[in-house]
């Protein structure tokens, strides 16, 4: 882009309130090359006012700046996925496609094309990784159970994610893999980390279950207080009495409800009625405490 071109940019966007985007790409419609160095700034600069240009964008990126249109793509949401897949197929963008195949959701053909158009192991371990779905580690595995250097780098990173072992099986006798003391060594040194971690986990684990249930048993040990001003839950008159001779046993629950005891049903004392109506919902009322 020469000076001139960006200062003529800059002015076009700078004053968009007076020159509207859609008269500038209709100008510009016969010269593809000014028309993506407009809309690449504009971009940049308000991605929402070139919305409607963005599939138009996918190919102009494509032609005229292919390094920048993997961010582009990762950017955007708003171009047809199978139209920018196809045109990345025609000009052989191999990344663009492996990327446009995953948010199309076809993550196999994708992983196809990383392992056989591409040949990147490393790359292919990161998609992998990347969606965390068994059936990808395992066409990954068969794909490169006959490939020495594929090998070698899942011994080296896949410990973390798939049982190494289904690996390890899986190569044929008398393969020549470069490395593969080292990678072994590793794998034993990710497991031994692994069960490391496993035993500090279960070790905090069962401190804070302790911690907590000895603080829930202080908690329940605490005794509530009941006051003159404490009503029945059932009956709805003062828990405490002057007359002995209504005096009635009282129950009170953790949760601070109080009843006396003749008001409530027969073997309810396991639990609050009040708490237990709430919790299975309305229209439980009437069956709980009459």
């Amino acid at each position: 882009m020469n000076f001139e071109t960006k200062m003529a940019v800059q002015m076009l966007i700078d004053n968009k309130d007076r020159i509207p985007v859609e008269n500038v790409v209709r100008q510009l419609e016969k010269e593809p090359k000014f028309l993506h160095s407009y809309l690449d700034e504009l971009f940049r600069r308000d991605s929402e006012a070139s919305q409607s240009y963005h599939y138009l964008q996918v190919k102009l990126y494509a032609e005229f700046d292919p390094p920048k249109l993997l961010s582009f793509l990762r950017s955007s949401n708003s171009y047809p996925l199978e139209k920018a897949f196809e045109e990345c197929k025609q000009r052989q963008l191999t990344p663009e496609m492996v990327f446009l195949l995953a948010r199309m959701g076809n993550h196999k053909k994708a992983l196809s094309i990383i392992n056989e158009d591409i040949g990147d192991v490393d790359m292919a371990i990161e998609f992998c990784k990347e969606h965390n779905d068994q059936e990808l580690w395992d066409d990954l595995i068969e794909f490169s159970i006959n490939k020495p250097t594929f090998v070698k780098g899942l011994l080296n990173n896949i410990g973390t994610h798939v049982d190494p072992i289904i690996l390890v099986r899986k190569i044929r006798e008398g393969m020549q893999i470069p490395g593969l003391r080292d990678s072994l060594v590793k794998i034993l040194q990710d497991y031994n980390l692994q069960m490391s971690l496993r035993t500090g986990c279960q070790k905090i684990l069962i401190s804070d279950c302790f911690g907590l249930l000895d603080k829930q048993i202080k908690i329940q040990r605490k005794g509530i207080p009941v006051s003159s001003s404490h009503i029945c839950q059932v009956c709805h008159t003062n828990i405490i009495v002057s007359d002995l001779r209504t005096a009635s046993n009282v129950v009170v629950f953790f949760c601070r409800h109080a009843f006396h005891e003749d008001c409530l049903p027969v073997h309810s004392t396991d639990s609050c009625t009040i708490c237990s109506t709430q919790k299975k919902g309305p229209g439980r009322t009437y069956s709980m405490i009459k």
